[in-house]
């Protein structure tokens, strides 16, 4: 088997997609799937504080906002790549900027491929003018497939 098929995944119409591409491919290509879902958050609320703040740096004290279930949008991935017939998916989940975590992902796991959807674009990338697509074509170090 082959090095794996990284993809983003969230719940949007774009991501679904992405999700079909990328399920699609893993057949073609006799390839696991590696199926990452990405809570976006500017900031670690635990961790020291730097960038545009005052003080003396310490961690924010909560409490703090609820996540969501990840694991409850992996469920619907899982139950989309399992009708599919996919056999061999992996799933995980992060926290933090979606555009330089699914990078760091598809290095970490020597992914062959990331398919990505056009629409999924972090809160600091609209406010930049970036999108998450864009980031990762641009950082990725490997092939990149957006899906429309």
């Amino acid at each position: 088997m082959s090095s794996p098929i990284l993809v983003g995944y969230e719940r949007s119409e774009s991501a679904d997609r992405a999700l079909a591409r990328a399920i699609a491919l893993a057949h073609e290509r006799h390839a696991s799937l590696l199926v990452l879902a990405v809570h976006e958050a500017a900031v670690d609320p635990t961790g020291p504080r730097a960038f545009g703040t005052m003080g003396d740096g310490s961690p924010m004290v909560g409490p703090f906002p609820e996540l969501p279930d990840m694991h409850e949008v992996l469920g619907e991935a899982r139950e989309k790549v399992n009708a599919a017939g996919l056999k061999k998916a992996t799933y995980a989940w992060a926290i933090g900027e979606p555009g330089s975590l699914i990078v760091e992902t598809g290095k970490d796991h020597h992914c062959q491929l990331i398919v990505v959807g056009q629409g999924h674009h972090s809160f600091l990338g609209r406010a930049f003018g970036a999108d998450t697509a864009a980031e990762v074509e641009k950082h990725a170090g490997i092939p990149v497939e957006v899906v429309d």
